[in-house]
């Protein structure tokens, strides 16, 4: 689980450093088209995937209030994506990612640094679909971690992580 996990903040932390600009108060979304996906490792169970070939798409939105706190929400979307497992089975992954983070200055409280960001409070949530190439779901991810300004940090596990 840990590995999911890992992976997963991962793909997190590449989509908040791909959006990270100089001058973040009041910027529009930022679209970060065709980025490529091969690379990717999902690790289900005893299954682990490679994806090979494919794109995502990241949209975010950033913003900072004149008093120093800091918000982003963004969505990563997969296109076209194709991954193998080590038996070089060919499975399409389909799926988002969706992300918010804060930091609150007035509190200054941190709960994580992601690139160089301070952040208080994070919601993020995974849904991505394995499908076989002969057809049918072989297997799907669901996770939803939160971090709370406590410090309280709260996975759940909506879908399984296993190949039929």
């Amino acid at each position: 689980m840990r590995n999911r996990v890992a992976a997963l903040a991962a793909m997190s932390a590449l989509a908040l450093a791909l959006s990270a600009s100089p001058a973040l108060a009041g910027s529009p979304a930022e679209h970060f088209r065709s980025i490529p996906a091969g690379g990717l490792a999902f690790a289900c169970g005893p299954t682990t995937l490679t994806t090979t070939t494919g794109t995502m798409d990241i949209v975010t939105r950033t913003d900072t209030s004149s008093s120093g706190n800091w918000i982003q929400t963004g969505t990563l979307t997969l296109h076209h994506v194709l991954a193998v497992d080590s038996d070089g089975n060919e499975y399409d992954v389909t799926g988002t990612e969706h992300w918010g983070f804060s930091y609150n200055a007035q509190t200054g409280i941190v709960t994580a640094n992601v690139d160089g960001y301070d952040i208080s409070q994070g919601i993020t949530t995974f849904r991505f679909q394995f499908v076989a190439k002969g057809g049918g779901l072989a297997g799907n991810l669901a996770l939803v971690q939160h971090i709370s300004p406590n410090g309280s940090y709260v996975e759940f596990w909506p879908g399984s992580c296993t190949f039929a």
